[in-house]
């Protein structure tokens, strides 16, 4: 196992270790040198993780007792969570590491809860001296670069950038994925529109994206730290958006679904039905891609900046590891740079934002995320 030499003796708490993103990013934490403290709520199974991983210090806390949530952290630590829906149970370790003063990163891709940070805790956490970092994995930290690195190479004349997440090798997710997608197709989506945030649901464009000779690959929009992160570091963009693709058959039929089912959404009692069912049907952690399906899987991340009169200016394609692979990857390195107090600014932060786009751009390519 290669490991890499440890840049900090400030704490990491890793919340949520037992889930299957937890154990991920708890290993690799270990090949980066790092000895996290393993929280969660079941003990026996931290323990077991522990003896795992050759000895880590554990914790016991439970979102339903958010005191036991912020005795995890102090000032100064890392409070990494991966415990989702983010939507339902995210809340309390967010509030944790603000009040702690400790910095605070996540594995969430849910719309609702990357707008509670970017809006609720943003100024908060500016006041505390803290760095939060959310969605900070595949959702959606290869967009971020791929993004930047396009409106770098197409300068002050490009006004907006289209962003589309693909696999290759095929899709798994993980249970806990899946209800977190669950969730969030129920909840107000938003995207950046004419220089400022709006609301709009998740799937309202099937977005098309050139990438290699003629063909042309299709995603359904979503909403992620995109909108709000790159108009801060390219104020010209006027317009952001960001597509997640499912084959050139399932993304149109997910768009497709979507204009059957918000309208739905929006008859009284409706969507607090919906909400019911979800917590009903789908309880959160448990298996998810097995290690053969991450080796031989991976990921494509395309990036297209436009002009105002909608010329195409620069394409950036990436291509790289597994979905989950790079997640763990992604957030161990994160968490270690906060721990080492390597981040520019504080309050709700984007990638680019957080580290700079040639140190973001290394950091990916380290682990297989790299331009073609």
């Amino acid at each position: 196992m290669c490991t890499v030499a440890r840049v900090t003796d400030n704490r990491i708490v890793l919340f949520g270790a037992t889930g299957y993103t937890g154990k991920l990013t708890a290993a690799a934490l270990v090949r980066r040198g790092e000895k996290p403290v393993l929280a969660g709520r079941n003990a026996g199974a931290l323990a077991s993780l522990s003896d795992e991983l050759g000895g880590l210090p554990t914790a016991v806390a439970d979102v339903a007792k958010p005191a036991s949530v912020r005795a995890l952290v102090g000032k100064g630590d890392v409070l990494l969570s991966t415990v989702g829906p983010f939507h339902r149970w995210g809340e309390p370790a967010a509030e944790a590491a603000l009040d702690a003063g400790a910095n605070y990163l996540d594995s969430t891709g849910e719309p609702a809860f990357i707008r509670r940070v970017f809006e609720k805790w943003d100024a908060p956490a500016r006041s505390s001296g803290i760095a939060m970092l959310t969605a900070f994995g595949y959702d959606y930290v290869p967009g971020n670069l791929a993004a930047a690195l396009a409106l770098e190479e197409a300068g002050p004349a490009a006004t907006s950038v289209v962003v589309g997440y693909f696999t290759r090798g095929g899709t798994s997710i993980s249970k806990g994925t899946l209800t977190s997608a669950a969730q969030a197709a129920l909840e107000p989506g938003f995207a950046w529109r004419g220089g400022a945030i709006r609301q709009e649901p998740v799937g309202r464009d099937l977005l098309r994206h050139p990438v290699e000779s003629s063909r042309i690959r299709t995603s359904f929009s979503v909403s992620g730290t995109e909108h709000y992160s790159l108009p801060r570091v390219f104020p010209n963009v006027r317009d952001v958006r960001v597509g997640m693709g499912l084959g050139d058959v399932a993304s149109p039929a997910m768009w497709a679904g979507t204009k059957i089912t918000q309208p739905l959404l929006k008859i009284p009692g409706a969507r607090s039905l919906a909400r019911k069912a979800v917590v009903t049907t789908l309880r959160g952690s448990g298996g998810g891609p097995s290690d053969d399906f991450n080796t031989r899987s991976g990921c494509i991340v395309t990036a297209h900046a436009y002009a105002k009169d909608e010329t195409e200016l620069a394409r950036v394609t990436l291509e790289g590891p597994s979905v989950y692979g790079f997640t763990a990857e992604v957030l161990a390195w994160g968490a270690q740079q906060l721990a080492a107090d390597s981040v520019t600014g504080t309050g709700a932060l984007g990638p680019v934002e957080a580290f700079g786009l040639e140190r973001l751009r290394t950091a990916c390519a380290s682990f297989g995320l790299r331009a073609t």
